[in-house]
C-alpha cells in the first residue's frame, strides 16, 4: 500500500485506512502536489527497477518455478522437524529460556538437518569406480485392493 495515499481533494480517496498516508495540499503558488491534481503516475525504470521481476506475477511460468521452489521448502520443513532426527517443532527439546537462546539452539539443529541431508546425498555418489547407490524411497508398500476386506464379505467372482 505504499504506492496509495489520501487527498481532501479526491474524497473517494479518504477514509481508505489510517495506514495510508495524508497529502496536506496547503495553498501554494504552484497550486496542489501533483498527485492530487492526477489519477495516474508514471515510475520511471530507475525508480520501479528495485521491483523488477523476471517472470509476471501469478503468470503460469510463475507459478511453475514458485511452487517448486515452495514445495522444496516444505519438504525441507518437513525433515527438519523430523521427531526421530532434530525436531525443529517441538521446542521442549530444547530446554532453555530466551529468544536468543532458542534462536542459536535452533539453528544448530537446522545445521544438523542439513548436513545430516548432504551425508545421505554424499553417499549415493560413485566414488572410486564404484557403481552408485541407489537412494532410498520412504514409500508405503500398496496391499491388493481386495486385500483390506475381511475375508467371507466379498462376493466370488462369478
Amino acid at each position: 500500500m505504499a504506492s496509495k495515499a489520501q487527498c481532501p481533494l479526491k474524497p473517494h480517496t479518504l477514509g481508505r485506512g489510517i495506514h495510508l498516508p495524508l497529502v496536506d495540499p496547503d495553498p501554494s503558488p504552484a497550486g496542489p502536489f501533483k498527485v492530487c491534481r492526477q489519477r495516474t503516475i508514471t515510475v520511471s525504470p530507475e525508480t520501479g527497477a528495485k521491483h523488477w521481476q523476471a517472470l509476471e506475477y501469478g503468470g503460469p511460468e510463475w507459478q511453475k518455478i514458485y511452487f517448486r521452489l515452495r514445495n522444496s521448502v516444505e519438504g525441507y520443513n518437513g525433515y527438519a522437524k523430523n521427531p526421530l532426527a532434530e525436531g525443529i517443532e517441538a521446542a521442549g527439546s530444547r530446554r532453555i529460556r530466551g529468544i536468543a537462546a532458542q534462536t542459536i539452539l535452533l539453528a544448530f539443529q537446522l545445521a544438523h538437518a542439513n548436513r545430516r541431508k548432504i551425508k545421505k546425498w554424499l553417499e549415493t555418489l560413485a566414488l572410486g569406480g564404484d557403481r552408485p547407490r541407489r537412494r532410498t524411497h520412504h514409500r508405503r508398500k500398496v496391499k491388493d485392493r481386495g486385500a483390506w476386506t475381511p475375508t467371507g464379505h466379498l462376493m466370488p467372482a462369478a
